[in-house]
């Protein structure tokens, strides 16, 4: 994910998608205080497959920048059957908003083609809450069943959540579906029942603040005027419904806009702090949110104390409102693609370099400089460098349950690298890469494998919910040939672009060669696979044909200071290095991977990405060390070389 700033929170939206719902997700994607890291979809005003394609047709309106991860989540309560509103919503959930259509016909707001969804919105909860913690806020606008379900699965993980601010209930007001139930909470009063007792901090925005912030005709009219743009006639198509019949019309509540305004703007309720429970057996009461507000409560009352947000400024609340949803700045352009997201699976070392005047001979002993200690491994190493190209990732490999790997787990989070893929354990040491660099840059490597060597197939048994929201998997030799192949195997089977740097060197069986679809070797790995001496760019170029007509699709051999050779339309093709000083190429070729594997990943052209990779790569070995040696995207833009 983009790293956060203090001025940057990042939030999870927990949706189903209704007319409140879009406007809610309007006001987060305007609002540069809040960055959508995930959007999870479950079963509520509309059924969750409905729901699902609401939120793919709000993303495409609002030229969502990045597309966050969209994740379908429960179809039907925990206990009971699903009662939705379309009575209210309409039958699409969205007012009708999905018959609109041009003069010619075609749909004004269409479903976009093969928009990302994945499955499993417990886990992914789970998951953004594992990488982000204290720092996430999640936002559940629905019936709270994706909750109740990642509580359930993973309690204490759930818990570490910074803040869950929940649109539902009715305290002191009537509620909206019974006398005593509002919707969100009657649809699946066990899930509310479990995150209330849940211990999480939380701020419940009841209808009691929600029916006060009514948006109303003249309120539209006098901030969108005569505007015409897409998300002008989305809104009035929207609100529509709310504003027909006889005078007087008290206006639209903005339910679920309220409750993304408090993680926008935590001032514009006040918040009062009181024991809650969810009422799930009553005959009239199922669904009711019982706060205890007595002043002497007399006897136990175990319910955990929440903030419930009784008084709100409306002014506030409408003014924000107003500012970034009724009068946003115009987007120009095309809709932008959804962000690039690469999977890495492989190996994560702790470097030991020592820089020496030159590389020593078998049983020669050189005198070194200090050593230096960093965070490498080629798994981690083309991870961040995928990172740093612009692509969201995750890294999924093995550490021990040591200093070394706790110190690497520290980094890669800070560098807003997902590692919730990835498993510790205590009978094998973290892995240990030994570098000695000479005066040139040159290197010599020798590794220490450690729990790099005891990821096992069964270990990625979180690789698949990952693979739901990528477009590339990336993969090496660090790890198990059977860890690897069934990584690539999943892959496939989930219809992603693969890439092997089959580094350290090893021959590869031929049944590899269909998962494949990039196969980038440095000259000493493809004189291995293909069995010819590969030095010059000429015999890299006769190495490139024979392994793909060893049938691995697409061959494009690194050659260092020389650049590199690939194939197009069966030609090779020689893309010089460009001319640096060298001081260190450790981690050059990690660096060519991770940024290769984004620019596919982003869609572009395969010279644009070979040429986008080379730069990175040639702009790495002018620094010191393995991952510091890695450039960030705009480095490699001034470099001016693309």
């Amino acid at each position: 994910m983009a790293p956060s700033t203090p001025d940057v929170r990042p939030i999870v939206i927990d949706t189903d998608p209704g007319v409140d719902d879009a406007l809610a997700l309007m006001l987060a994607l305007r609002s540069p205080e809040v960055r959508v890291d995930l959007m999870t979809t479950v079963a509520g005003n509309v059924p969750v497959d409905q729901g699902t394609d609401n939120a793919c047709r709000l993303l495409t309106l609002l030229n969502a920048d990045p597309w966050p991860p969209l994740v379908r989540g429960a179809a039907h309560p925990l206990n009971q059957s699903l009662e939705t509103a379309t009575h209210i919503h309409g039958d699409d959930g969205l007012g009708g908003l999905t018959r609109l259509v041009q003069p010619d016909g075609t749909p004004m707001f269409p479903l976009p083609d093969h928009p990302p969804v994945g499955q499993g919105a417990a886990q992914h909860l789970i998951e953004r809450a594992e990488a982000e913690g204290p720092a996430l806020t999640i936002v559940a606008l629905g019936p709270l069943t994706n909750i109740a379900q990642a509580l359930r699965q993973a309690p204490d993980t759930m818990r570490r959540v910074g803040h869950l601010i929940i649109m539902g209930g009715a305290v002191a007001v009537p509620g909206n579906v019974t006398p005593t139930a509002e919707f969100n909470i009657y649809v699946d009063p066990e899930a509310a029942a479990i995150v209330a007792a849940s211990g999480m901090r939380m701020t419940w925005v009841t209808l009691d603040v929600t029916r006060q912030t009514r948006l109303t005709q003249a309120f539209l009219d006098r901030h969108m005027g005569g505007q015409d743009t897409a998300q002008v006639r989305a809104i009035r198509q929207l609100t529509q419904s709310w504003f027909q019949g006889p005078p007087p019309h008290p206006g639209m509540p903005l339910h679920d806009p309220l409750a993304m305004a408090v993680a926008i703007d935590p001032e514009v309720v006040s918040c009062t702090s009181l024991p809650l429970q969810i009422e799930t057996r009553g005959e009239h009461t199922r669904g009711m949110t019982v706060a205890d507000r007595r002043e002497q409560r007399h006897g136990a009352n175990n319910a955990p104390m929440v903030d419930i947000a009784l008084q709100v400024d409306v002014d506030r609340m409408l003014s924000l409102f107003a500012e970034r949803v009724l009068n946003p700045q115009p987007k120009t352009g095309p809709a932008p693609k959804p962000q690039a997201r690469v999977v890495v699976v492989g190996g994560a070392n702790v470097d030991l370099t020592v820089q020496t005047p030159n590389l020593p001979q078998s049983g020669e002993t050189v005198q070194g400089d200090t050593v230096h200690t960093a965070f490498g491994g080629k798994g981690a190493n083309q991870a961040l460098a995928a990172k740093r190209a612009g692509a969201q990732v995750a890294f999924v490999g093995k550490m021990g349950e040591d200093n070394y790997g706790q110190d690497l787990s520290r980094f890669l989070r800070q560098e807003h690298i997902d590692i919730s893929g990835t498993r510790k354990t205590s009978e094998f040491p973290s892995g240990l890469a030994f570098i000695t660099v000479d005066r040139h840059g040159q290197n010599l490597i020798t590794v220490a494998s450690g729990a790099n060597a005891d990821l096992k197939p069964e270990d990625l048994d979180g690789l698949a919910s990952l693979l739901s929201l990528s477009q590339v998997l990336v993969t090496q030799l660090e790890n198990p040939l059977a860890t690897i192949e069934a990584a690539l195997q999943q892959a496939k089977t989930a219809g992603l672009i693969t890439i092997l740097n089959p580094a350290p060197a090893q021959t590869l069986p031929a049944r590899m060669a269909p998962l494949i679809d990039y196969l980038i070797p440095n000259e000493v790995e493809a004189t291995l696979l293909s069995g010819q001496i590969i030095q010059t760019p000429e015999q890299a170029g006769q190495g490139a044909r024979q392994l793909q007509q060893a049938g691995y699709r697409n061959v494009i051999i690194t050659l260092g200071e020389q650049g590199l050779v690939y194939l197009h339309e069966d030609a090779p093709v020689h893309l010089p290095g460009l001319t640096v000083q060298a001081v260190d190429a450790t981690a050059a070729g990690d660096t060519f991977v991770g940024y290769f594997a984004c620019a596919i990943a982003e869609g572009q052209a395969l010279a644009d990405a070979l040429a986008f990779a080379n730069t990175a790569a040639a702009l790495s070995v002018t620094q010191f060390g393995a991952m510091p040696s890695i450039p960030k995207r705009q480095d490699v833009f001034q470099r001016g070389q693309i």
